[in-house]
């Protein structure tokens, strides 16, 4: 079950929405009163706290509701390609977030990029999409418009691949972004504090949506959150200077470790056994450090979780199918032999005889590498524990 930790950090966001977590240091920010003249425009403001500019006059699109969830239907199309996410539910409902032998991934998604939100990046077009009745010149609005320029800023500086990122790369790069936005408006919620000595509807409509997500997106949603693992990383940076915003967004985290504290470095590339001609490769792709974290979580506790993140050094996962139905292999690495057995055990708790059709669960430790497998059918996993596997040479 989801442990202590995450329970305090929705309860603390909950109540703490919106208090400024990155330090800027004073001389970083243009000042938003009007004692010394005439505040300057959001733009202005967005382009003087990250020291860029915009390559492009903002493009703002107010838009109904349906539009709004149409575009991110296509952005997340694009990313994941046609039926991708589907397959992406499945796989990781065979890895053990058992959630989404239920619910659907692209809708979670979509509501992570809806719920709660006044505006939206649609990074296709290039444009910032607002709530049909957005209102830059009511305190709340004009608020969050300087996080939303923020985005747009970065996207038109630093361009996301779209459909070329890996699921951990998108997650990464995505959060960062986000963070920094949500620190942009924390610090000028702070500046009118008097206007947001409660949280507002908005704030509690998305507290209430991460609360309610499968833990996989509510993991995704919490990660540029006031104590999240994005804001702690763009924090730390700036208040050690060992990072600047400009820095931050031209290179951007390229893997969760990174948000978490761990070196990309120390990452090599998991390799899968090849499959016979009557096996249809469905989809491959790698949790990252992130999603085990938040898997060793659900299944164990929050701090065996975390320690075993940052002991992480790569993963790798693939769902097929032959007649007998669909199968699924991972392989992760880790830093030590140890973290290996350990996630093994934790692993083996799903090969509980509780699936129906029954599955053909296993898990396995060679040296400092854990594979897991989730099959159909008996021959299919004993195939997949004899065939050569590893990993690539650093």
């Amino acid at each position: 079950m989801r442990g202590t930790g995450s329970l305090l950090i929705l309860l603390i966001a909950a109540v703490a929405a919106g208090v400024l977590l990155v330090v800027f240091k004073p001389d970083q920010l243009p000042r938003t009163d009007t004692q010394n003249g005439e505040s300057p425009s959001a733009e202005a403001y967005v382009e003087e706290i990250l020291r860029l500019r915009f390559k492009a006059a903002p493009v703002l699109l107010p838009v109904p509701r349906e539009t709004w969830l149409a575009r991110v239907d296509a952005n997340l199309s694009a990313q994941f390609g046609p039926g991708g996410l589907a397959r992406r539910s499945r796989a990781l409902d065979l890895l053990g977030f058992r959630e989404f032998s239920g619910q659907s991934l692209r809708q979670g998604l979509s509501a992570l990029h809806s719920i709660g939100l006044r505006g939206w990046l649609d990074a296709a077009e290039g444009a910032l999409l607002l709530a049909d009745d957005f209102d830059e010149t009511q305190t709340e609005d004009g608020v969050l418009l300087h996080g939303l320029l923020s985005q747009l800023l970065i996207e038109q500086i630093s361009p996301m691949a779209i459909g070329q990122l890996s699921d951990d790369e998108w997650i990464a790069e995505s959060a960062l972004r986000s963070a920094i936005s949500e620190s942009i408006t924390a610090k000028l919620r702070e500046e009118k504090r008097e206007s947001f000595l409660l949280p507002t509807s908005l704030v509690t409509e998305r507290e209430s949506l991460l609360a309610g997500l499968p833990i996989y997106l509510a993991a995704l949603g919490e990660l540029p959150q006031e104590r999240g693992a994005a804001r702690i990383f763009v924090e730390t940076r700036l208040r050690t200077q060992s990072r600047t915003l400009p820095d931050l967004v031209e290179n951007p985290p390229r893997s969760t470790l990174e948000l978490l504290g761990g070196d990309h470095s120390s990452i090599a590339p998991v390799t899968l056994p090849t499959l016979p001609t009557n096996h249809v490769n469905q989809l491959e792709e790698s949790l990252g450090a992130l999603q085990v974290q938040t898997l060793i979580e659900w299944m164990e506790s929050y701090e065996q979780a975390q320690a075993l993140a940052l002991l992480w050094r790569g993963d790798r996962y693939r769902l097929f199918a032959n007649s007998s139905g669909d199968h699924l292999i991972w392989i992760c690495r880790w830093e030590t032999e140890t973290a290996a057995k350990r996630a093994s055990e934790i692993l083996a708790k799903l090969d509980d005889d509780s699936h129906t059709p029954k599955r053909f669960i296993s898990a396995s430790v060679d040296g400092n590498t854990t594979t897991f497998t989730n099959c159909a059918d008996s021959e299919t996993r004993d195939f997949l524990l004899q065939a050569p596997h590893g990993l690539r040479p650093r």
